[in-house]
């Protein structure tokens, strides 16, 4: 039908030629998108690993971490190299993730299981606000959202998002696989179970197992058994690795294959890491070949992305500065890959920054589903950037972390504005500003050198956290700065 229309177009009087030659353009633009409305919604696969730092990739220059499986997806989709996670940990990164609003918003600034000083400190300057310990069940998450689009729903994996009532079935998943309150694993290894953690002793919502089993193995074969159930219809799968976080726990030959390649390439220095790394790059290649196998690749989108950055304890996030519980690069920048073939461009890159908040309304764009009355995003659906990258808007992109991370103990708030980067320091007090686009490793300060701009931000940022409902952080009445920070971390206080 379109195809007449432009040849009715073309039939026009001379006069009209340049207005029907535009027409046409707008037309052609349009037939462009029709892949991505006209047909069936993709199923949505979602690979979101834990703690994998933007330089933990081959495709971002590693030369230690073999990553050969997602070095592919990078190469046949859409690779962002500006990408970051809605927080420097995880409990708040996955909440801006399941809502689609900034971590400000939903109220969910720290990480759920992290009690002590983290969120009840005694000597610092500042007092963390009383945040959600679970994401409330009124909101609307993204399975729920999907399921109104006619997906059925797997979470597979970490979840982290409150304690049993707040689990994945009760936000709308259709299936849940070792998802429940904790934020690490209490092994990697069947019966996954251990006497170090009483808090944690075993990986709950995960049934049966066998001798020598591994974790990250056994979440992708139950995420291939929920695509084989469902291949059928539209399913939107979320695996959700417990690695690469700690304990640092990998088979022995895949350890022992980086022990020897220590030996020549000294850009890194965990091989416990490094095979772990293997084990969720063997993930995707299995569940890519799952796709192929069941004739659905051409029919679905493959987001692969990390909750935050790499743990600076055991890799090393340069060019990057510092790594996970801070909002430099090092703990906020991660890797983001699209893969949606014939719709997105093999080899596209892109420099634009973007957040994980962003994929929620990108998801639902691409699912169909209408957005619900008064809900409020503060995603962008990142859709345009790979069918019409002239229609994308620049924005700034905010964090809000008023927390003492177990690894920075730096609360704080941030702001990207174009290729500057502020942050404002709570404990102590401090401003920093960056050019990003000369200073990737956040080195030289200009906080002094551009008042204006510095000032200008910092405005930005106040005025982003009253418009958000930010439940603010106060002042500490006791605070005493001889003993700030005298004692040792509080025995309570656990990894995310």
């Amino acid at each position: 039908m379109i195809w007449c229309i432009v040849t009715k177009m073309f039939t026009n009087s001379h006069g009209s030629f340049v207005i029907t030659l535009r027409l046409t353009a707008l037309i052609l633009i349009h037939i462009l998108r029709i892949p991505l409305l006209a047909e069936a919604p993709p199923n949505i696969i979602l690979f979101y690993v834990d703690d994998l730092g933007w330089s933990d990739v081959g495709y971002q220059g590693s030369t230690f971490y073999e990553t050969p499986h997602i070095d592919q997806l990078a190469s046949e989709g859409i690779r962002f190299t500006s990408a970051y996670s809605p927080c420097p940990v995880c409990s708040p990164s996955r909440a801006s993730l399941m809502t689609g609003k900034s971590t400000a918003r939903v109220g969910f600034t720290g990480h759920i299981t992290a009690i002590g000083r983290h969120r009840y400190p005694t000597h610092g300057r500042i007092i963390p606000p009383e945040d959600h310990m679970q994401l409330p069940l009124e909101e609307i998450s993204l399975a729920r959202a999907l399921k109104s689009a006619g997906y059925v729903s797997a979470s597979i994996g970490k979840w982290h998002l409150g304690a049993e009532g707040y689990w994945p079935l009760d936000h709308g998943f259709d299936v849940n696989v070792a998802g429940y309150t904790q934020g690490m694993p209490a092994s990697y290894f069947f019966p996954y179970r251990t006497t170090r953690y009483p808090w944690n002793p075993v990986v709950k919502n995960l049934v049966g197992g066998k001798e020598g089993e591994y974790l990250t193995d056994r979440l992708t074969d139950e995420a291939i058994r929920f695509m084989d159930a469902h291949h059928n219809r539209q399913f939107f799968l979320y695996l959700t690795h417990y690695a690469v976080h700690t304990p640092i726990e990998a088979p022995k030959t895949l350890i022992d294959k980086y022990k020897e390649k220590l030996k020549i390439d000294d850009s890194q220095f965990n091989a416990g890491y490094a095979a772990m790394i293997e084990t969720v790059d063997n993930s995707v290649g299995r569940i890519m070949e799952a796709l192929e196998r069941l004739k659905i690749d051409k029919k679905t989108i493959v987001i692969f992305s990390s909750d935050n950055g790499g743990e600076s304890q055991v890799t090393n996030n340069r060019p990057l500065r510092a790594g996970k519980g801070y909002l430099y690069e090092g703990g906020i920048r991660v890797p983001l890959v699209l893969w949606y073939p014939g719709v997105i461009n093999k080899g596209s890159v892109t420099d634009i920054p973007v957040i994980g908040t962003d994929l929620y309304p990108t998801i639902t764009e691409l699912a169909g589903e209408k957005s619900q009355p008064g809900k409020q995003l503060d995603g962008h659906s990142l859709v345009s950037l790979f069918t019409d990258p002239s229609a994308w808007s620049p924005r700034d992109l905010f964090w809000y972390y008023p927390h003492y991370s177990p690894q920075a103990k730096r609360p704080g708030s941030a702001i990207r504005s174009g290729k500057y980067k502020l942050i404002e320091n709570y404990d102590p007090p401090s401003v920093e500003l960056y050019d990003l686009a000369i200073d990737q490793g956040e080195t030289i300060n200009l906080a002094e050198k551009m008042p204006d701009r510095t000032i200008k931000m910092g405005r930005k940022i106040h005025t982003w956290l009253q418009e958000s409902g930010a439940k603010l952080h106060r002042k500490n009445p006791s605070y005493q700065p001889e003993s700030a920070f005298s004692k040792p971390p509080s025995a309570e206080l656990r990894p995310d």
